[in-house]
This record gives C-alpha cells, sequence and structure tokens, in this order.
C-alpha cells in the first residue's frame, strides 16, 4: 500500500500530478490568458473592419473557469460516443479522455474548441494502446474528415508534453480482486466463502463501472493515484468489503518480520482518509444526461462559447495549413539562403586564387 516508486518514476506523476490549490491556479491562469488572447483577437477583427471606435474589452464576455470545465466534460462524452462507433475498449476512451484534460490545462476552449480536438486525440490513443487504425477507417467510422483528425495532431502533443503514457486504475482494480478473492478463501476477509466471492464480483462490475465514467469526468487523475482510485471506487461500491480489505492488509504489514519500520496505524488512517476525499469526488459527480438542468447549463454555456470564441482559431484544419505552408516558405527561403551564401563563397575563393597567379594551364 506504499507508494510504488516505479510510479514516481512516470511521466503522469511528474508532469500531471497535483494538489488541489496548484490545479486550481493552473486552470485560472490558463483561463486569463485565453480571455485576454480572445478580446485582442476580437479587436483585431473589428480593426480590420473598420469599426474599431465602437469595440471595447467588455463587449466579449468570455467563460469562466467551471464553464470551461464544463465544455470538457461535454468533449469527454463525446470521445465516448465516439469510442462506441469504433467498438474500442473503455480504457482506451479514458486515454483519449486523459488527453483531452491534459490538453485544457495549458489551453482554453476559448481558443481551441473540444468538438476540433476530440477526434485526434481518440486516434492519437489508438496508436498509444497499440491498436491504430488506418486515418481513413478512423475518419469514414466516425464521420469526419482526415484533415479534422490529423490537422491539431501536433499542437495536442504540444499540449500534453509529448507524454502519451496514461496510468489507469483498471489494472490495480484487477490485481486487488485477485487479493481479495485469495484473503476471502483463506477467511482472513469476510466469512461464508461463496457468499462473499459473490459481494467480491457485484462490488467489482460497480466498481468498474465508477472507473470508466466518473473517474473520467473528475479531477481525479489529477490530484490522486491510480491504487487510490480504484480503493476510492471500490469504497463507493462496497464501503465495508473495501475497510476490510485495507484492514487485513495492514495487519499483513504489521505481522511482517521483520516489521516494516513505518508507523502503519498512522499510515492506514492517512490512506484511507485520501481514499474517502477521492471518492467524495466521484461520488458529487453529476452527468448532464442524468440531470435537467446541467444540460440546460451547458446548452446556456455552449452558446456562450460561440459567442466568445477565437475567431483566428475556430477552423483549426486551415490554421494547420498555414503554418505549414509558412513552415516550407521559411525551409524554401533558408534553401536559397544557403545557395546564395555559398555561391558568394566561390566567388571569393575564386577571386583569392588570383592572388598567387593564375592556373598553370594558362601559363605559355
Amino acid at each position: 500500500m506504499i507508494e510504488d516508486d516505479f510510479y514516481r518514476s512516470s511521466t503522469q506523476y511528474r508532469h500531471w500530478s497535483f494538489t488541489h490549490s496548484q490545479l486550481s491556479e493552473r486552470r485560472a491562469v490558463t483561463n486569463a490568458h485565453a480571455a485576454a488572447r480572445v478580446r485582442a483577437a476580437f479587436h483585431r477583427a473589428q480593426t480590420a473592419n473598420g469599426n474599431d471606435a465602437s469595440y471595447s474589452d467588455g463587449e466579449v464576455d468570455t467563460l469562466t473557469v467551471d464553464e470551461e470545465l464544463k465544455i470538457i466534460e461535454w468533449g469527454s462524452n463525446k470521445i465516448v460516443e465516439m469510442g462506441k462507433l469504433l467498438h474500442t475498449p473503455s480504457s482506451l476512451q479514458s486515454t483519449a479522455i486523459q488527453y483531452l484534460r491534459r490538453f485544457y490545462l495549458t489551453n482554453s476552449p476559448m481558443t481551441y474548441h473540444p468538438k476540433s480536438i476530440i477526434a485526434c486525440a481518440l486516434f492519437l490513443a489508438t496508436k498509444a494502446d497499440h491498436q491504430h487504425v488506418s486515418v481513413r477507417a478512423f475518419a469514414e467510422e466516425t464521420n469526419v474528415t482526415e484533415d479534422e483528425v490529423k490537422a491539431p495532431e501536433f499542437l495536442l502533443l504540444q499540449g500534453i508534453k509529448f507524454t502519451l503514457d496514461v496510468r489507469h486504475p483498471f489494472r490495480g482494480l484487477e490485481g486487488g480482486s485477485v487479493e481479495m478473492r485469495e484473503l476471502i478463501t483463506e477467511g482472513r476477509l469476510l466469512s461464508g466463502e461463496k457468499e462473499a466471492v459473490k459481494r467480491l464480483e457485484a462490488a467489482i462490475v460497480k466498481a468498474k463501472g465508477f472507473l470508466r465514467r466518473e473517474a473520467q469526468m473528475t479531477d481525479v487523475y489529477f490530484l490522486y493515484t491510480p491504487a487510490q482510485i480504484w480503493l476510492a471506487a471500490m469504497l463507493m461500491a462496497d464501503s465495508e468489503l473495501t475497510v476490510a480489505y485495507l484492514t487485513a492488509k495492514f495487519e499483513s504489514l504489521l505481522a511482517s518480520e521483520p516489521p516494516v519500520g513505518a508507523d502503519l496505524e498512522a499510515l492506514q488512517s492517512k490512506l484511507t482518509a485520501t481514499v474517502r476525499k477521492c471518492a467524495t469526488m466521484l461520488e458529487e459527480y453529476k452527468s448532464p444526461e442524468d440531470d435537467k438542468k446541467e444540460r440546460k447549463e451547458l446548452g446556456r454555456i455552449g452558446k456562450k462559447l460561440a459567442k466568445c470564441q477565437d475567431p483566428e482559431k475556430t477552423d483549426i484544419v486551415a490554421v494547420a495549413k498555414a503554418k505549414k505552408a509558412e513552415k516550407r516558405e521559411g525551409s524554401e527561403s533558408e534553401r536559397e539562403g544557403e545557395k546564395k551564401k555559398r555561391r558568394t563563397e566561390r566567388e571569393k575563393l575564386g577571386k583569392d586564387g588570383d592572388v598567387f597567379g593564375g592556373d598553370l594551364k594558362d601559363i605559355r
């Protein structure tokens, strides 16, 4: 149960683990920068149209951090829908969702709408999870163009710091369930083996549902370790069973020879409290599909976003093509410059050679 050094060496731990305050601060900074860029973009658009005199920053009602999170959640749900069209496993959909959530820690929906990113995120996840399909097949199955899939790829990779590895809690749950079965067989977890196994199996089914849904739509991946997340899902599924499991695990550590050398009672108390906090976050999630008020609020935010979307970034395919053209023109200019430089050097060498006289073949 002690934090795994292997996880501490992962890019997820190094780049994508935060405290609550760190996460809130990062989102606030991203939101503020995006709002300023959006206002500047609208100002440039107004100036280009000759309407500068009538423009004021206050006319652009930008999204709040909470409103941005609702839009990101919408995008996460769309990834699930798109993943079902491709018949991808839920773990792959979860990878794509985490790419999306990571991307929007340093980018805003006001700059890049999730609808421009989700197809690319899912396609990237198929490659990262070794279930790659061709761009053509992917585009046909999801009803998007190949350009819409490929255009945002480098932008997305930059946003997630080129860290494609996502440590999910699914494997931890599988390992934990095997261990719980062994404890039940040994008579150390619950009583009545047959009934206990049935109870465990029912809890695992529920926990998997929480990991596929609530864990993907909340911030738990940023705030907790995979082990803490799957334990929280189990706690929601069957609190008594999970607490009994943790107690049995720590009793084993206390009975170990030689002692592990840690204050295990304090550690157990700390771990249990952390897992309960994670479970509370999962429990507090409300799906727009199940809440009429949430659906209405999402509709309002969507309309607001349409009015404050960065006009210079709306067509991400066009933006990507323009950048590629600029890069190509720059490369051509560089090549031409190199040719000119070599030509000048050859001419200079030719002139320098005259100091020592002409070529021998020219001497009579």
